[in-house]
């Protein structure tokens, strides 16, 4: 077991494997490197999914890292796990991001994107959260269900249920048995915001509410499917008149290089003593990597997607 300083506290390594050091010695050559010149669309995303095959290591061993030894073998509280389910979320939204990137789908990409943009700030949020923002994570989760027993309510005081209704029924019912939230407790709920906050205020809390309009909400026209994404990526006008699009348009860096940053960036851990927030938020891969005298290959996502600007 081995300690490596990061902020102020201390990260016990345990018993690295050798095949995940020497891949990432591997991505520190890598990085390091200078880049060539590069002068077309292919040149950049030549780096860029290479960069990107790069990333998703860093995240997988990211966020495979455990503050103990305890933790590592025997899993981690509810509070703690909304965080860690977060993060692998990250990890397979990149992961799909990079399959649509490779086959050149830039449509199916953006809509990555931007589920990529709400899971990383949302899971920022958390980490600096207080115990009852968990719990209303958990309550705000159950808005379908809450329509569903409403529904499901109505229809038993006309006739009796169908099997497929009772197992409905029964599963909501078993899943808040499991999260500890009472039926009167989700009816009597009135929002449905993670802490009564829309996410436009949430990214205000993490000071990135400008980030709001340029990622979230633009992000939105690829989720939705409305007027601006059918025109944009689905339909071509000819003569006034509108015919199919069925061809994709191809991905440049400067839509998939941010969302690496984006991830890469990422703080994994938090703590707090008593009522005063106790910073220690880590970026794993970097105490990890710094511990062996690594570099990370976020600036080259930086370099990349600057260049490659107009």
């Amino acid at each position: 077991m081995r300690t490596a300083p990061s902020a102020g506290c201390t990260i016990q390594i345990m018993q690295v494997p050798e095949d995940i050091l020497a891949e990432l010695h591997a991505i520190d050559q890598w990085a390091t490197i200078p880049l060539s010149q590069l002068t077309n669309n292919d040149d950049f995303m030549a780096v860029a999914m290479e960069l990107m095959n790069h990333a998703q290591y860093l995240l997988f061993v990211g966020i495979s890292l455990a503050p103990t030894q305890m933790q590592a073998e025997n899993g981690v509280t509810r509070r703690r796990a909304i965080v860690l389910g977060h993060l692998v979320r990250i990890h397979k939204l990149y992961n799909a991001l990079r399959y649509h990137t490779a086959n050149k789908e830039r449509n199916i990409c953006a809509i990555f994107d931007r589920l990529l943009i709400e899971t990383v700030f949302r899971a920022e949020y958390l980490m600096k959260a207080r115990t009852n923002s968990f719990r209303s994570f958990v309550l705000t989760s159950y808005r379908p269900e809450k329509q569903m027993l409403d529904d499901l309510r109505q229809k038993s005081s006309l006739r009796p249920f169908e099997p497929i209704e009772r197992r409905m029924m029964a599963s909501i019912k078993h899943c808040l048995r499991q999260d500890r939230v009472s039926v009167e407790e989700l009816k009597a709920n009135k929002n449905w915001d993670l802490d009564g906050k829309s996410f436009r205020q949430i990214l205000s809390d993490l000071g990135c509410e400008r980030g709001y309009a340029y990622g979230f909400g633009i992000g939105s026209h690829w989720i939705h499917g409305d007027w601006f994404d059918l025109r944009r990526h689905h339909l071509k006008r000819t003569d006034g008149r509108y015919r199919p699009r069925w061809d994709d348009d191809v991905p440049d860096p400067r839509g998939v290089c941010p969302s690496t940053i984006l991830c890469l960036s990422l703080k994994f851990a938090k703590s707090r003593k008593g009522s005063h927030h106790e910073s220690r938020r880590i970026h794993g891969v970097n105490a990890l990597c710094r511990e062996n005298g690594i570099q990370t290959c976020g600036t080259v996502a930086d370099a990349v997607a600057f260049q490659a600007l107009p």
